[in-house]
């Protein structure tokens, strides 16, 4: 794609604003031309770029770019075989690690509802891999991260999952308890090491009907866990300070998110209440959240105090965009933030849309960006499909937007494309049965020479 200018905005109480910001920034895309969902992805310290997952003819797998995102390789774990249903890929720029679960569960035949996640780990970027099987109480939406350091026991990795479902649709399906787990050896033992309450009839002031659900955990440079989510109609974070023996869960005050009216609902606008990487830290520790208010539009706010007190909650979403879907968010250096989502502006076609902020801990902060996908071929030209309604018939879930700063600077996002209309025009190979998404690579960064 031909890179398009992007334009500032100043994020603000009730609104984003369009505002004056420098113009040596552009967006643009890759198609990686191979079937997938739910995109997560991570960059290396050589701005190596890994996309999954990948559905290939030989299973689930992850993509490799080493010339972002000019090419695309997969690599495909022994026995990728998994569930499609929200595989999680976690790169550690630490350690230099590459996780990749797929889910053992399956709504149909042959393997319904099992348990647990196949977890394989690749210490020389996909190159090779070892498989194991990890978190045998939980089924769906398990998310992986790791601490920017060792700790006193010595570097951590956690598995955070829901068990012993993620849906909850009462009196048949429930929700009990968000588990974590750790690592010490880099995925190859697991111990449980805590959890917290996410049933709404066990939580004080929280009515039973409500739903709650968390996403991805953060670590910060002190080794305290963040975790955020729904916690009914308000945003919330849990903290750990004991590497995820004891939590915490304090509310986000102002937040306002949209309304549960029940398991139906659910199926049809699941993509409303669910926050998978909403939550995220820089290197000083202050701890940054984002979510789609009851309107569709994308709220962020931060707090310095390990999420004790918070800043007042600002619009981010960039002029005319409503209906913001899985808002994502990423931080670096000194107040330096990243974000990114699904949005719909005028009709129903949804775009991909990223933009950062130079410092999000200022006064009304600006943020440059816009969207990533070409103007004729939105990221889905029918409206927005969350692919819950086909888990029955096999179908993946799209579910993820993953956002991270990339070690030259650019800002780059995880998304799937719906490959319908228009956007068959577009490079694509499916390279598996029943797929009719793709992964694709945005953009954010400096015009060259800039």
């Amino acid at each position: 794609m031909t890179p398009r200018v992007a334009s500032g905005y100043r994020a603000g109480l009730r609104a984003s604003t369009n505002a004056a910001a420098s113009a040596d920034y552009v967006t643009d895309i890759s198609y990686t031309e191979y079937g997938s969902a739910a995109c997560t992805l991570g960059v290396a310290s050589d701005n190596t770029v890994f996309l999954a997952p990948a559905f290939t003819v030989d299973g689930v797998g992850v993509l490799r770019s080493s010339d972002f995102g000019k090419s695309w390789r997969a690599s495909v774990p022994e026995g990728g075989r998994g569930s499609r249903h929200r595989p999680y890929l976690y790169f550690d720029g630490v350690d230099d690690r590459l996780f990749l679960h797929t889910g053992r569960f399956g709504a149909i035949p042959p393997h319904p509802l099992r348990a647990g996640f196949t977890l394989a780990v690749s210490d020389d970027r996909g190159e090779t891999w070892r498989s194991r099987k990890v978190a045998s109480t939980a089924r769906m939406d398990a998310t992986l991260f790791a601490g920017p350091r060792n700790t006193g026991s010595g570097r951590v990795t956690y598995l955070s999952a829901p068990t012993p479902f993620s849906v909850r649709a009462r009196p048949l399906i429930n929700v009990t308890r968000q588990v974590i787990w750790r690592s010490f050896d880099g995925g190859v033992k697991w111990e449980v090491a805590g959890g917290f309450d996410i049933d709404p009839k066990n939580i004080p002031g929280l009515p039973s009907r409500e739903y709650v659900t968390f996403g991805k955990g953060v670590v910060g440079p002190d080794g305290t866990i963040y975790i955020g989510g729904r916690y009914g109609r308000r945003f919330a974070v849990a903290v750990s300070r004991d590497e995820g023996l004891t939590w915490d869960v304090r509310m986000v005050p102002g937040s306002a998110l949209a309304k549960y009216h029940g398991p139906l609902h659910f199926l049809l606008l699941g993509s409303r209440y669910l926050l998978r990487e909403s939550t995220a830290v820089d290197d000083d520790g202050n701890v940054y959240v984002v979510w789609p208010d009851r309107d569709g539009l994308l709220h962020a706010a931060w707090s310095s105090d390990g999420a004790v007190t918070w800043s007042r909650p600002v619009v981010v979403s960039a002029p005319g965009v409503r209906d913001a879907r899985f808002g994502a968010i990423t931080a670096t250096g000194s107040g330096r933030v990243g974000i990114a989502c699904y949005g719909r502006e005028r009709g129903r076609a949804f775009h991909g849309f990223i933009a950062q902020c130079r410092d999000f801990r200022t006064n009304r902060p600006v943020f440059v960006g816009g969207k990533y996908n070409e103007p004729d071929a939105p990221l889905f030209p029918r409206g927005f499909c969350s692919g819950f309604r086909d888990v029955v018939s096999g179908h993946a879930l799209n579910e993820i937007v993953r956002v991270h700063f990339a070690p030259n600077g650019d800002l780059v996002v995880g998304a799937a494309m719906q490959m319908r209309g228009k956007n068959r025009q577009r490079p694509w190979a499916a390279r598996s049965e029943r797929t009719e998404m793709q992964a694709v690579l945005g953009r954010l960064g400096r015009i060259d020479g800039a």
